[in-house]
């Protein structure tokens, strides 16, 4: 089971572009928006330039196990866009966990 809820809204993942801090990382470009007394609300995209359709697939579920590796330690409500870059195909599973743990830290803030 999931400790987080999935964006699901394309209106809701345009008013993260739009509004949210932008944070480049070496395997996700994240947009983040902070929110008050709601869960983490994430939503994965990854552009065909990232390679065909099951490697964005894989690509998208480590970032989701990332996330659910790291538990639901840190209390960050908010919202995560998050845009996979071409160059997380090759990163190691503990950088992706890694660039996740930061994220996290930087919503909770």
């Amino acid at each position: 089971m999931r400790w987080y809820d999935r964006l699901r809204r394309r209106s809701e993942i345009a008013h993260i572009r739009r509004r949210g801090r932008r944070i480049s990382l070496a395997s996700v470009t994240a947009f983040v928006l902070p929110e008050d007394g709601r869960t983490l609300r994430i939503a994965i995209a990854a552009a065909k330039s990232v390679g065909t359709a099951v490697v964005r697939n894989r690509i998208r579920r480590r970032i989701r196990g990332a996330f659910e590796a790291l538990g639901p330690g840190k209390d960050a409500p908010g919202m995560l866009f998050l845009v996979v870059r071409d160059e997380a195909v090759g990163l190691p599973y503990s950088r992706i966990v890694e660039d996740v743990r930061i994220l996290l830290g930087r919503v909770a803030r």
